[in-house]
């Protein structure tokens, strides 16, 4: 693997910039200073890290390649701890480079949204600026401990969001704790494989946490050297003494890696919200403040499927083409359920605008797992195997730019309105005609309009999952007729349909400032649309190499 290193740190600088707004913010509650001055500085300092993303995005070269390998670029490489070989890693390339583009620019979306809250502002803010710094580290680490340091330190600041700030006082300490809960129990398992593979390299000499190598040992797994260490320390934790079960283990040899597949791909499939992995999805994001709901729904969910792209197909490739199929299978029945149960909240007169939301987040997760069970059973057709890279990149990006639009517009609904019960709604496009325009457009791009966003990723997944799974995406197609009924019939209810409680109060209407929000990803969402080649020309190259 070649690296282009340059000499200023700017992935520290990146990862550093908004713990020195959190800093900002404590001492700005030392200093008792107002809260509208608070507000307005997070805004303003959560542009820097925004600005050096874009720098970084003009800066990156996507046709950088070196003997075949993807050149890592932005890299920072130093001695961290020796005694157990941990280096601090940091490098870019097309795969984690469009996700840090969508955090950096969701962050100070969200901090915008958060301006009607009145209750612990510069705690609340606080924690947004944390919890950003621990998703961009996430997607910038390459070595396991700073990658998995990371992960687990995205979940403090999601799960005060959620308790500390969540809608309904009654729901939300239970919806922060099943989130935190679930996320955690994955964690054990992934951390526990970790070690494993970080003793099974060191009986062979390299003992390492370097993902990039960890990876490249990965496609070697089944070589006996490798494959009979895992299989060694495997052993330690079972009971060899009888000759039955020791034939038994030996008859397998794809069981080892079986297991830490397996261990890892919950992990990332209770983040990326796969069924039955997802119960903790609906729960957390409607009852999150607005601004947890845009970051949970547009960048969270992410971090489980760039786990899977970075390190489950890379590190287990026999085991993931062997359950490939039934990965697929998972991630259809939470396409189906997604979509059937958006449905539903959308034709009940109780039902939850954040809950259809929610529910639509778990069908589009549903495509993405979809992408990776394509991606790990294609074997030699290289082509496809890119395209369905390709489209799970894609429709990471529109969704995250889609759901957080629709998450934002539903909040700002609740506020005016005192409620998001789709039976208590309705009418609202005379008194809130630009709500009603942008809220059309986050819509339409959610369902994959062509011309919108959302299209582009749908399309590409269907075409990569045809090439190796046809009958599970025939059989997906169901979830894009559900969701996009219940999509529209939302938006009828909202929007067109009878007003249930006479007339709305006149300063319904958008603010500059909620306009303002709004406006950047609904532009994103239709140049995206128009041109996707802005984010496919930066992972194409590298997503090509992976896909080998």
């Amino acid at each position: 693997m070649a690296y282009n290193v340059l000499t200023i740190p700017w992935l520290t600088l990146l990862v550093l910039t908004p713990l020195v707004g959190m800093l900002f913010v404590g001492l700005a509650g030392i200093l008792r200073l107002p809260d509208r001055l608070v507000r307005s500085g997070a805004v303003a300092w959560s542009l820097v890290p925004l600005g050096l993303t874009v720098w970084m995005y003009t800066q990156f070269n996507p046709q950088a390649l070196a003997s075949g390998q993807q050149v890592v670029q932005f890299v920072e490489r130093i001695p961290w701890t020796q005694a157990i070989r941990v280096e601090y890693f940091m490098g870019v390339d097309g795969l984690s480079l469009p996700l840090i583009m969508l955090t950096a620019l969701m962050t100070p979306i969200a901090m915008l949204a958060s301006f009607s809250v009145e209750r612990h502002v510069k705690p609340h803010y606080a924690l947004i600026f944390l919890l950003e710094a621990a998703m961009l580290g996430y997607f910038v680490a390459l070595n396991f401990f700073f990658f998995f340091l990371f992960w687990e330190l995205s979940l403090v600041p999601a799960f005060f969001l959620i308790q500390g700030w969540g809608n309904n006082p009654e729901k939300r300490q239970p919806a922060a704790f099943k989130f935190f809960i679930y996320t955690l129990a994955g964690s054990i398992g992934m951390l526990l494989l970790f070690l494993l593979l970080y003793a099974a390299t060191g009986l062979a000499g390299h003992a390492t946490f370097d993902i990039v190598d960890l990876a490249r040992l990965g496609q070697g797994l089944a070589t006996p050297e490798l494959s009979g260490n895992l299989q060694t320390i495997l052993f330690n934790f079972l009971d060899t003494s009888s000759p039955w079960l020791t034939d038994t283990l030996g008859r397998f040899p794809l069981l080892y890696t079986s297991i830490a597949f397996w261990a890892v791909f919950i992990a990332f499939a209770i983040k990326l919200a796969i069924w039955p992995f997802h119960t903790w999805l609906p729960d957390a994001y409607s009852e999150a403040p607005v601004a947890g709901s845009i970051l949970l729904a547009a960048v969270m969910s992410k971090m489980g499927a760039y786990g899977m792209l970075r390190v489950l197909v890379p590190f287990f490739p026999d085991a993931a083409r062997l359950f490939a199929p039934l990965i697929g299978s998972l991630a259809l029945v939470g396409v189906l359920v997604g979509a059937f149960n958006a449905l539903a909240q959308a034709r009940d007169p109780k039902g939850s605008l954040r809950r259809l939301i929610a529910s639509t987040s778990i069908n589009h997760m549903g495509y993405v797992g979809m992408a990776v069970a394509a991606i790990a059973a294609i074997g030699a057709d290289t082509n496809s195997r890119a395209i369905a890279m390709n489209g799970a990149m894609a429709q990471m990006v529109a969704h995250g730019l889609s759901t957080g639009a629709l998450f934002l517009l539903a909040g700002i609904l609740y506020e005016r309105t005192g409620t998001d019960q789709l039976g208590q709604l309705g009418g609202l496009r005379a008194a809130m005609p630009v709500l009603a325009g942008v809220m059309g457009v986050a819509t339409f791009a959610t369902l994959g309009l062509p011309g919108l966003a959302g299209f582009v990723g749908e399309f590409l997944i269907m075409r990569g999952v045809w090439a190796a799974l046809p009958l599970l995406a025939i059989v997906a197609t169901i979830g894009l007729v559900v969701t996009a009924m219940a999509l529209l019939e939302m938006y009828g209810r909202v929007f067109h349909g009878p007003l249930p409680g006479g007339t709305h109060p006149s300063d319904i209407k958008l603010i500059g400032r909620e306009f303002l929000v709004v406006l950047p990803l609904i532009a994103l969402l239709i140049v995206l649309g128009i041109y996707p080649a802005l984010i496919l020309d930066v992972s194409n190259q590298a997503l090509a190499i992976l896909s080998r």
